[in-house]
């Protein structure tokens, strides 16, 4: 008896499957080139965005200006979007920047369209910058009239406080109104009237004008260093009496230097 060995039919036409047919492929021939198409890969990415597009159908839409378009053709966006139509629309919170800079502010932005948010954050950060400014003008402001004091007690020594009176004494003499010192700010900011040069200037007017002119103002204490030092050169220079104990002046010299000496070598005077 021979065994037959059944064998099965090989199929010679290939010897691997047959590749799938791609989406486009798939399409009609007028469709495949469509350029819409072209990023679709398959029938799921096309149904969504059939899908989206059919619920985009009724909804508003707003045409999106070209580039040579102007503010005016971008500003119904703009409004649909939230922009007031006048500066009133803008309701600024916890702003409290200059009354006229805040409406010139708003109504620029009105004019160009910025929506509440925008205004509002940008309204907080002009107002954040100018505290910021107006805390390093003050420290300068600090800083330099600390300066200008530290001199004028160093040249005024003990002598300081009346010589401010003297120099306050001498701009009224001259008819001078004591607010315009104030009145007048350097461009640091601080008051003409707070000037070393001017004090300095008006306090050698005092010594110029006598003391008939000078109403209510003390004589006492009024010598810096310097002129303490001068005078007492003077007193002490060879032959003067403050070296001649015989002589009826002596006493009074040296009682005199030795006053002379407190301000030209004064405690020193705290601020």
């Amino acid at each position: 008896m021979n065994d037959q060995v059944e064998t099965t039919p090989v199929d010679d036409s290939g010897s691997q499957e047959a590749a799938p047919i791609g989406f486009l492929d798939s399409l009609p021939e007028e469709l495949r080139h469509e350029p819409s198409l072209k990023n679709f890969t398959d029938v799921g990415q096309l149904a969504k965005s059939h899908v989206h597009a059919q619920r985009m159908i009724g909804a508003d839409k707003i045409a999106i200006p070209g580039s040579g378009s102007n503010d005016d053709d971008g500003m119904p966006i703009f409004q649909k979007l939230g922009a007031p139509i006048n500066a009133d629309g803008y309701q600024l919170q916890n702003v409290e920047l200059d009354e006229t800079t805040l409406q010139s502010f708003k109504e620029m932005a009105a004019a160009k369209g910025m929506l509440p948010r925008h205004v509002q954050a940008t309204a907080e950060f002009l107002q954040n910058q100018s505290a910021a400014g107006s805390e390093a003008a003050q420290a300068n402001m600090d800083a330099v009239s600390a300066q200008w004091d530290a001199e004028l007690r160093e040249e005024f020594g003990a002598g300081y406080d009346a010589k401010h009176d003297r120099a306050a004494a001498a701009g009224r003499a001259m008819g001078i109104d004591p607010d315009i010192w104030d009145q007048i700010k350097l461009d640091n900011g601080l008051p003409l009237g707070d000037h070393p040069f001017i004090i300095k200037l008006f306090a050698g007017l005092a010594d110029q004008l006598g003391e008939d002119t000078l109403e209510g103002v003390t004589t006492e204490l009024v010598m810096t260093p310097d002129e303490a030092a001068r005078k007492v050169n003077e007193l002490t220079a060879q032959g003067m009496p403050y070296w001649d104990k015989k002589h009826p002046a002596h006493e009074q010299d040296v009682a005199e230097v030795l006053r002379l000496r407190g301000f030209q070598f004064p405690e020193p005077v705290e601020g």
